[in-house]
């Protein structure tokens, strides 16, 4: 079997060698036609490759239109693949031809005789531009005095491939080091005066520096910066600019090593100067590679695990990278998912997160600004997938999904993100999810008796989090406590046996009233609960008790339970939205399970059980005698018992 591989690899570099020499024999205009066709056909099919292109280039450029973008991704693929053309052909270029592929004018003639005639090696840092080659292969770009030039490169891995590439380096005088077994011996070659060149624009993964790059977070290689200081070389940026067909012309600037963030800051702070100041945003660099692939790994996607830190404090990181977050469907349920998402927040700073959701909840959602964008679901209609698709602004790196539906599912398959991470539960099965939390296959989490917000704090976690979820109520400004105004919250939207009978909220209000008249009563609730709530206050005098009930949005609900000194409610979502900001709150319990969905933030919170499922046994003393008034500001005549 080995030996089959090894001939597969050997037919394969033959086939390349073959390829090559074909090539050089073209004409350099055909060859550029050839790819300019070449990059056109790419662009009309999907691929990952092509996502990263205009992914990047709109990241990188937010102001430019479409017909710009895909110009610039156009121009950049045909030099990327004028690029790989480029390494075919030049093991089989004449000596001549080596030579005009780098033009150096005087001045860089000058400082490159500078660095000749100086003791010190230099550490040349390049970036991925289209024909980074050339340096490989220029005899004008060569030290003196018997110093040689080396290049650190990245291994191949097809290792007859690599055999091929690296004879093809060494033939033009050109020492090559490996990144994966050669920084040593790179390291005594640099200190010996030599000059050596290293491609610095790399994404470095969890072992890099995390810095700004183009306003988005990267990290990039620390080694720029440990090989000049072993090595006290002079660090230099090197850019081949691409003139013309296999053609550049070679720019030169020192580098700084005092800067924070030392050379390789200064390189790309350097590179980002370059791109800015191009018209098309200097295509000939490899705007298709993954510069800003960060923090993508599934196992950590909702926290920053670089261990190296070069952003100084005074930067502010940009949210820039797109996250999309399913919110739940209900409002109870939104709300025991707003702390994760708030953790999830502050372990990416550097995202941008859009909140789908129902309409009604965007008000409230805006108002505790968790999202920086938010898409309204369309209505439900035979269309509502094609609907919700031309609703999409891009394509998400991350859809996170807190909702357990296949509508939920569907919609974010059809996002097109590649990382769909949810819930599956043993009863309900998920395929269309890319990434799946499955508590009953994790020891020591017991769903039936761990809370809502809790078991959306470990899926958080199985996918990354380690931010602490919060429990601290959100402030509103400028608001205050009104004395003697008690909230009511008689309906359930979800669940009709959630409701305490109409008689039983009548009597409370009655008992409330006895003792002090100057008590307001106020009932919230949808459109829906207007019935319920029309009953209630006919029973009463208007000056007293004030119907609510589908007069509000989310957002004035909030301001309006703020004010309250207590809310009295079923289990339903208003309820958490009074204790998500503060207000005190009693919440009547049936048939649900207090344990999974009782409020969850630190704030007074009375809870009262039925004896059973049905919720009416609760009788009119049980909260009587729970509230605490004098703590309430609710201001009563005699005591109540």
């Amino acid at each position: 079997m080995e030996l089959i591989i090894d001939l597969r690899k050997k037919s394969v570099v033959i086939l390349i060698q073959i390829i090559g020499f074909s090539l050089s024999l073209c004409n350099e205009a055909i060859l550029e036609k050839l790819v300019l066709i070449l990059a056109r056909l790419f662009l009309l099919f999907p691929s990952n490759r092509k996502r990263i292109l205009l992914s990047n280039l709109k990241h990188a450029f937010p102001d430019w239109d479409s017909h710009k973008i895909k110009k610039t991704a156009l121009i950049s693929m045909a030099r990327t693949l004028e690029m790989g053309f480029f390494s075919l052909i030049y093991p089989f270029m004449s000596r001549d031809r080596k030579k005009k592929s780098v033009l150096i004018d005087q001045s860089v003639e000058r400082k490159l005789n500078e660095l000749r005639d100086s003791p010190k090696g230099v550490l040349f840092l390049l970036p991925h531009v289209a024909l980074f080659e050339v340096l490989a292969i220029s005899p004008y770009f060569r030290p003196h005095k018997k110093r040689k030039l080396g290049a650190i490169f990245r291994p191949n891995k097809n290792h007859e491939i690599d055999k091929w590439i690296d004879r093809s380096r060494t033939s033009n005088g050109l020492k090559t080091f490996s990144r994966k077994e050669g920084l040593l011996r790179a390291k005594t070659f640099l200190k010996d005066g030599n000059w050596l060149v290293l491609l610095f624009d790399q994404n470095a993964g969890d072992r890099g520096v995390l810095d700004l790059f183009l306003g988005r977070l990267v990290s990039y290689t620390p080694l720029p910066n440990s090989l000049q200081k072993a090595t006290k070389a002079s660090p230099v940026f090197i850019l081949p600019q691409r003139i013309g067909f296999f053609k550049t012309k070679l720019l030169l600037s020192s580098l700084s090593n005092k800067i924070h963030g030392g050379c390789a800051a200064d390189a790309h702070l350097k590179l980002e100067e370059t791109i800015r100041s191009h018209a098309d945003g200097f295509p000939e660099w490899l705007w298709c590679h993954g510069k800003w692939k960060i923090h993508s790994r599934v196992e950590s996607r909702y926290r920053m695990i670089v261990k190296r830190k070069h952003l100084i404090s005074k930067k502010k990181i940009a949210r820039k990278t797109h996250f999309f977050v399913r919110m739940p469907n209900w409002l109870g349920d939104v709300i025991m998912a707003v702390p994760v998402l708030k953790a999830i927040r502050k372990g990416r700073p550097d995202v941008k997160f859009t909140l789908v959701c129902e309409s009604q909840f965007i008000p409230l959602l805006k108002k505790f600004s968790m999202g920086e964008d938010y898409i309204s679901l369309p209505e439900h209609s035979i269309l509502y997938y094609f609907k919700f698709k031309k609703l999409l602004p891009v394509k998400p790196e991350n859809y996170l999904l807190f909702t357990n539906s296949l509508r939920g599912d569907l919609e974010a398959f059809l996002s097109g993100s590649t990382q769909r991470f949810g819930m599956e539960k043993e009863d309900h099965i998920r395929p269309l999810l890319t990434h799946r939390f499955k508590p009953s296959q994790i020891d020591g989490i017991d769903i039936e008796n761990l809370h809502q917000t809790e078991l959306l704090e470990e899926m958080a976690k199985y996918f990354g989090l380690q931010e602490k979820v919060s429990r601290d109520c959100f402030c509103l400004p400028k608001k205050k406590m009104k004395f003697n105004k008690i909230g009511i919250v008689p309906g359930s939207s979800n669940t009709p046996e959630k409701r305490w009978s109409l008689e039983n909220w009548v009597s409370l209000i009655q008992e409330f009233s006895a003792f002090n008249k100057s008590i307001t009563f106020h009932l919230y609730g949808t459109e829906e609960d207007q019935e319920i709530t029309s009953y209630i206050s006919s029973q009463f005098q208007s000056d007293c008790v004030f119907n609510m009930a589908g007069k509000t949005n989310l957002s004035q609900l909030t301001d309006e339970l703020y004010t309250c000194s207590l809310v009295i409610g079923n289990d339903t979502g208003s309820i958490h939205l009074a204790n998500m900001i503060g207000t005190p709150v009693v919440v009547l319990f049936g048939p649900t399970n207090s344990t999974k969905t009782k409020p969850f933030f630190n704030s007074s919170c009375t809870m009262i059980h039925s004896n059973d499922d049905d919720i009416n046994e609760i009788e009119i003393g049980d909260i009587l005698s729970r509230v605490n008034c004098t703590n309430l500001g609710l201001q009563l005549q005699k005591n109540i018992r």
